[in-house]
């Protein structure tokens, strides 16, 4: 996997989280943190505070049932960090 298929997975949950005005605003909220932890780390501007491949998996686990897409691209995102070592 490479940094080119994390950052079109990470366009497609952006797009997610405009177009799902119906979710709960402390999930979107902490989607975008999760995120943001993820452009950071990738910037090399953060170390992650734990594994980041983790921290989307449970993330990816509320959406399951509500936005499969949004949980099929989360676990995407998880797997390729998993594969980078982050």
């Amino acid at each position: 996997m490479s940094q080119k298929q994390l950052t079109e997975a990470l366009a497609v949950v952006q797009r997610e989280l405009a177009a799902a005005d119906h979710l709960d605003a402390a999930d979107v909220k902490r989607l975008r943190t999760v995120m943001q932890d993820i452009e950071d780390v990738l910037e090399e501007s953060s170390e992650p505070k734990e594994s980041l491949s983790q921290h989307v998996s449970r993330s990816a686990q509320r959406f399951e049932e509500s936005h499969p897409v949004l949980t099929e691209t989360l676990g995407s995102i998880a797997d390729i960090l998993q594969q980078m070592g982050i």
